[in-house]
């Protein structure tokens, strides 16, 4: 089994040292090599379909059925607040109840939202504007977009938030029971 220690992998015998400053703390995590993963993978692939079953349908009604938007939205959350994530004022964001001032937040352009997600910058830019339209997302005085306030923030995206939690956390159980993983 490979280690999981502070969000990266390291394989049995490597040298390459997890970095100190992981936001993930010092637990620790094995989980299975390639080929353990290959002869049990279909639980894994079982269970994330569940998941995304669930969850997916919910998500996509707050951007019009559209999943390109859907990953827009996400990679564009994840880039605005990767820099605070992983600091100590962390702590002081940790609940979706809490907004997180636009001073702390690096907007994102067309082209790094294009590279992050895959998709081509011209349907990026079109879908950035749809969701402008729509009131998630805005562009920032300093240039590029971020998330609008509160808009991440509604009691109907908290309960799918939860829906998504409960759905990761079946996937790993379903992965400490089929030891893809375990923790040390």
């Amino acid at each position: 089994m490979d280690r999981l220690q502070d969000g990266k992998a390291t394989h049995p015998g490597s040298s390459a040292e997890p970095s100190p400053s992981s936001r993930r703390g010092k637990r620790r995590l094995k989980m299975a090599t390639p080929s353990e993963f290959r002869e049990k993978s279909r639980v894994f692939v079982y269970e994330m379909s569940e998941c995304m079953c669930r969850v997916l349908p919910a998500y996509s009604e707050h951007v019009q059925n559209d999943l390109a938007k859907l990953l827009i939205v996400h990679a564009l959350g994840a880039s605005n607040i990767q820099r605070l994530m992983g600091t100590p004022q962390r702590s002081v964001y940790e609940s979706m109840d809490e907004r997180i001032p636009a001073e702390m937040q690096v907007p994102s352009n067309a082209l790094s939202i294009a590279d992050s997600t895959g998709l081509p910058r011209e349907t990026v830019r079109r879908k950035l504007k749809e969701l402008m339209a729509g009131g998630l997302v805005m562009e920032d005085p300093r240039g590029g977009y971020r998330l609008k306030p509160g808009s991440v923030q509604t009691d109907a995206l908290q309960a799918i938030y939860y829906s998504s939690f409960k759905a990761m956390m079946t996937i790993f159980e379903a992965c400490l029971e089929a030891k893809l993983v375990e923790i040390e």
